[in-house]
Formats: structure tokens, sequence, C-alpha cells
């Protein structure tokens, strides 16, 4: 899996079928910390669900690329919102909500949502 730390609140992930994790940062000075690693796990835990999808619709999962950005409460500091942008080339129009749709159904989704704001759009371009 690719993990490309984009900005301090913005992650990149491709190639998620890869065993290894392959982690850059697009400027040294950023740091790939606890609060990047639960998001990133949020886009690992989606892309399980979209990979059983996959198989079931005979397409190829390893074309999913994810950005993820997330936004800050503070006092105390929490995670507000996370918007999640799934990008898969290939995928058909007509499969494009059916995907947003299963998106939900990741576990780490479902745990935080009532006290984290998650937004899930999906595109093919």
């Amino acid at each position: 899996m690719d993990i490309h730390l984009q900005d301090q609140t913005e992650v990149h992930l491709s190639y998620m079928l890869d065993a290894d994790f392959n982690l850059t940062l697009e400027k040294e000075a950023l740091y790939y910390g606890a609060i990047a690693m639960m998001v990133t796990s949020l886009g690992k835990c989606t892309f399980a669900v979209l990979d059983h999808y996959a198989l079931r619709m005979d397409l190829d999962p390893n074309e999913i690329r994810m950005i993820l950005n997330w936004d800050f409460n503070h006092e105390p500091t929490t995670i507000k919102s996370i918007d999640l942008k799934i990008l898969w080339p290939k995928l058909e129009d007509k499969r494009i909500k059916s995907v947003q749709r299963a998106s939900h159904k990741c576990t780490i989704h479902n745990t935080i949502k009532d006290c984290v704001d998650i937004t899930v759009s999906v595109t093919n371009q």
C-alpha cells in the first residue's frame, strides 16, 4: 500500500492490495503520526469493503485511489470531519452510487460516524 502524506491533514492512498507499506512525505517537515494513521485506517477499511465489492462485480480493486482530508475541533482537540474521495477510473457511471453506499459498510466508518462527520464521494475521473 502506498501512503503519501500530502499535507498535515491530507493523505493519499493507492496500491492497497500490496502487503508492504510505502510511506512518502510531500515535505520533510511532515510527520506521519497517530491521527494520519487513524485516517489511513479508515481508508484501508473502506478499501477492504470495496475489494469485496470489486470481486463480485469483476472489477480491478487495485485501480482504486483515495484522498482523505480531515479537520479538527478545538477544546478538546478531536477530529471534526473526514472527507474521503474514492477515485476508481474504470468504474462505470451506473456503479458510482452503489460504491458510495458500500463504502459506508466499513467497520471503522460505522464506529466513528456518531462523533466524526464523514463525507464520501466517488468518481471515475
